[in-house]
């Protein structure tokens, strides 16, 4: 070592104060062995076996850490070789606080074995996109077939796969899945037990490493599978119906799903349970936990309720924005009430944590939609989906079965599009573009009209001031301005944003949702604009003509419909809705809308390939991201 970097050395050991949860005599460490490492652009991900946590370190700490795996190392040997290859170059307090941080996740723990001294691996090739170099976790639907005929499945409005894997076929996926690096492997359906080698293929996964979790909408399995499972899987989530638990005839139902969760109890596994947040499911949430809590259940996971087959279900199911709004409220309420509960919620109602600071929800592992990004999805062919919510032939990004992960993973044009959508202008150009919680919530792409947008179902987004709104956000809410008030002058879009009089002329004239009433383009404060929406309609009105009292033939709430679209379908994703079968009636009225999405369909996939800003720096500093 150089005379300065036994300097550093020195500083580094005279600052590092051990925390107290750690023992202070301890002088040697060792990596958890149910700690699995994998390094990424920015550092390494940093996986926990035993409850599926997922850290982000940058590189001095997943160096670090890495000297630790498979040998027992002095801390004074640790810091000495990371001084030496420059990885760490300053002297830093918070690498004590790190390292009693990571004592109290459990990631290292005390040996008493004779300490070795630490070498420092080749880092390889480290592939320097600025994304993950595979997902953390891939969602597999084994199989499409099932039995059961839920209202509410969303897998039965994708196109039916006829193909799916034989078991030679599915183990060699599986090897894929695992050689690349992935930690977890979700399997579900159709209905995953439909599949007899089911047994089989988990076996092979958790031989490989993989963290295997099944999903299964079954109440009842036969007990000597279920041994079999045991050991092999980390969780077992059963897709519950709230009808099944509140309804009239709940009764049977309950003890059913009662004897079924002792069963399993008994052979050593503790099954989760899976509950559709839709609109009954909200009016009785706190009676739909205080039910499962009764039965046993201490994992709950929340699903927001995704647009199923049946338009009429989710006219019926969909739940209304006042509900969702209060859905934080009502949750927090239940965790205070129960803190022994394990209650999550997907990647689609991270909305509801949009109030944690950003700092805070990194930490916490909420990242919104991670589509493409953290997850990758799997047909029962093999087929390649960003997410499981986006299994359909416009989606697909190729075979992971015929192909390498790594080529697939990085050139696949549509998993590219997915994972930078918050730089698409579909995104950037709506209100979730807008929101100051877009980097830990983004919404959900599902209920996007165009799959790639903005999620109109967020109940209230996290805005800016007006006058802070920017560009962008003074087109939106001036739309909206425009369809409650009808009319805006200059000077009041001056007023309303804080924007000069010349910026607030040009913005006006450059509306697609405004037109000068003088015909005109604006050039003082009095000028006035009103709605081209209400405008198209008083001419469309014109046009048809009126009665010889004075009526039009059309009202104008009827040509608002002709224009948007039936409201009675209001919500269903226009990107679904093109491909769900439906009644006549419902479409009668909206044909004049379909040239324009032909239009939409054709200009789709021509967007040029934007770079990527890294989120998080790998910086010389040891810490966790």
């Amino acid at each position: 070592m150089t005379k300065k970097q036994d300097e550093s050395l020195k500083k580094l050991s005279d600052n590092l104060t051990i925390p107290k949860n750690i023992p202070q005599n301890l002088t040697a460490i060792r990596l958890s062995p149910e700690i699995r490492l994998r390094r990424e652009y920015f550092g390494g991900l940093v996986y926990d076996t035993r409850n599926g946590n997922t850290l982000e370190v940058d590189k001095g700490a997943f160096q670090f850490l890495d000297l630790t795996a498979n040998t027992t190392v002095r801390i004074d040997d640790l810091l000495r070789v990371l001084v030496q290859n420059k990885i760490i170059r300053h002297p830093h307090r918070s690498i004590g606080a790190t390292l009693g941080k990571l004592f109290e996740l459990n990631i290292f723990e005390d040996s008493n074995e004779t300490p070795s001294s630490p070498v420092l691996t080749d880092q390889g090739n480290v592939s320097h996109k600025p994304w993950l170099s595979a997902p953390e976790t891939v969602h597999w639907a084994v199989t499409q077939r099932c039995d059961e005929n839920c209202p509410d499945c969303y897998a039965r409005r994708s196109p039916v796969m006829r193909t799916e894997l034989n078991t030679r076929e599915a183990l060699k996926l599986i090897e894929k899945i695992a050689g690349w690096g992935v930690f977890q492997l979700a399997i579900g359906g159709g209905e995953p037990f439909a599949r007899r080698d089911l047994s089989q293929l988990v076996h092979y996964a958790a031989a490989l490493g993989l963290s295997v979790h099944i999903t299964t909408g079954k109440s009842h399995i036969d007990t000597r599978i279920l041994e079999g499972l045991s050991d092999s899987i980390k969780n077992l989530q059963l897709g519950l119906r709230p009808d099944d638990l509140l309804g009239p005839d709940s009764r049977n139902k309950i003890q059913q799903i009662q004897s079924f969760f002792t069963t399993m109890q008994s052979i050593g596994i503790t099954p989760g349970a899976n509950i559709f947040v839709t609109k009954s499911a909200i009016q009785q949430i706190t009676g739909l936990v205080k039910r499962l809590v009764h039965i046993g259940f201490h994992r709950i996971i929340l699903l927001r309720y995704k647009p199923p087959e049946s338009i009429e279900r989710w006219k019926a199911e969909n739940p209304k924005p006042y509900q969702m709004k209060k859905l934080h409220e009502e949750i927090s309420n239940i965790i205070q009430q129960n803190p022994q509960l394990n209650i999550r919620v997907d990647c689609s109602l991270s909305f509801i944590q949009r109030y944690l600071p950003s700092k805070l929800a990194n930490q916490l592992g909420i990242k919104g939609c991670v589509a493409a990004d953290r997850i990758l999805a799997l047909g029962p062919d093999g087929s390649a989906y960003p997410c499981s919510q986006l299994v359909h032939p416009r989606c697909f990004a190729g075979n992971l079965l015929e192909m390498e992960p790594q080529l697939l993973w990085d050139q696949s044009r549509i998993l590219r599009r997915y994972r930078l959508f918050r730089t698409q202008k579909a995104f950037t150009h709506s209100w979730c573009g807008v929101c100051r919680a877009k980097e830990t919530c983004g919404g959900c792409r599902v209920f996007a009209s165009d799959a790639m947008g903005g999620d109109p179902g967020c109940p209230e987004q996290l805005l800016p001031p007006l006058t802070q709104l920017g560009k962008i956000g003074r087109g939106l809410d001036l739309a909206q301005y425009l369809k409650n008030r009808g009319t805006i002058s200059v000077g009041e879009y001056m007023k309303r944003y804080g924007v000069e009089q010349r910026t607030a002329i040009k913005e006006l004239n450059n509306s697609p949702d405004a037109i000068s009433i003088s015909g005109k383009p604006a050039k003082k404060k009095m000028d006035n604009y009103a709605s081209f929406h209400e405008d198209v309609i008083s001419d469309i009105q014109g046009s048809i003509g009126y009665t010889s009292a004075g009526f039009p033939f059309a009202t104008h709430e009827q040509i608002a419909e002709w224009i948007e679209g039936p409201s009675d379908v209001e919500g269903y994703p226009l990107w679904i809705k093109s491909h769900v079968p439906i009644h006549r009636e419902l479409l009668c009225k909206s044909r004049g809308k379909k040239k324009k999405r032909k239009k939409a369909k054709r200009k789709e996939g021509k967007d040029e390939d934007i770079e990527h800003t890294q989120r998080v720096s790998g910086g010389s500093q040891f810490d966790i991201v």
